[in-house]
């Protein structure tokens, strides 16, 4: 019955993590794509990393840009303003 009990709480506090992060709203999966690449090269910059591609880094490395990306989330609201912006700016210029 004890172990149970701690399966049980064990599994309720886990599973939440391995989902994701809830934040205002959003949730965040640590998923590279073609929409990280400025944040990414950000990273390189600041490291004074020489540039590779992220699959090709090792996981302490990877581990490192996550952790950076996730204290630098307050741009993401910024970037995706002005590329909204730009890109409704561009429709409407297209349509005139």
């Amino acid at each position: 019955m004890k172990k149970t009990i701690c399966s049980l709480l064990g599994s309720v506090l886990v599973i939440p993590l391995m989902v994701g992060c809830p934040d205002r709203g959003r949730v965040y999966v640590r998923t590279y794509g073609p929409a990280e690449s400025p944040y990414y090269s950000q990273w390189e910059g600041e490291r004074h990393y020489q540039h590779m591609e992220y699959e090709r880094r090792k996981q302490r490395e990877q581990r490192e840009y996550w952790k950076w990306r996730n204290q630098h989330r307050d741009h993401d609201r910024g970037h995706d303003r002005d590329r909204d912006r730009d890109r409704d700016r561009d429709h409407d210029h297209d349509h005139n």
